[in-house]
């Protein structure tokens, strides 16, 4: 009975009372759609996004580790029979962006807050390179003497051929201090050798 005659105040009356109204009767906003983890590469873009649902107007505030982004980058696309998807940008990302995100989504009726996104950010790997020493390039009565330099704790490969067109692997090993000294025994057997060395 209460609520019925609630209702039936809405439907006339001053419109000051009717707007009273109608704040009371609607709901909080839902989240359809919670944001999803993300990782990035260093200086790179990330996006996290959500999906809301309200039957009047939403504000979106965005959250870093528990605290409030001042003056974040965000895109709001309503979509019909959707919602409104909220998307933080975060331009040029670092180690200090990596953690969690989230969304809280107020309507003036009440507030909804998302779970936490967490924000990866990949560091960027330059490429390891291994290197023959030409300094250290000789032939000696053992056989020829090749040294190798590259990043501590690699595995390196020798291969060895007389056409530069097929290869075999003669020598695989660690390089646990990154400087690595072979000697190719077999050298004096053939009139003419080529090396070549790779990272495994």
């Amino acid at each position: 009975m209460y609520w019925l005659l609630k209702t039936a105040l809405c439907a006339g009356f001053l419109a000051f009372w009717t707007g009273k109204c109608e704040a009371q009767l609607g709901t909080p906003p839902i989240i359809a759609v919670q944001p999803l983890g993300i990782s990035v590469q260093n200086g790179g873009t990330a996006s996290v996004s959500a999906t809301a649902v309200s039957l009047t107007p939403m504000e979106f505030h965005w959250f870093y580790n528990g605290k409030s982004i001042q003056k974040p980058q965000v895109a709001n696309v309503v979509v019909p029979l959707v919602g409104t998807i909220t998307t933080l940008i975060i331009t040029n990302a670092t180690a200090a962006s990596a953690g969690q995100y989230y969304v809280k989504i107020e309507n003036g009726v009440g507030e909804v807050t998302s779970s936490n996104a967490t924000l990866v950010v990949l560091a960027n790997v330059v490429p390891a390179t291994l290197n023959i020493v030409s300094n250290a390039l000789q032939m000696t009565a053992s056989g020829f003497n090749i040294q190798l330099s590259g990043p501590a704790g690699s595995n390196y490969v020798i291969e060895a051929s007389t056409d530069l067109k097929n290869w075999t692997p003669i020598a695989t090993n660690a390089a646990p201090t990154g400087t690595v000294s072979y000697i190719d025994t077999q050298a004096t057997n053939y009139p003419s050798r080529f090396y070549r060395a790779r990272l495994q």
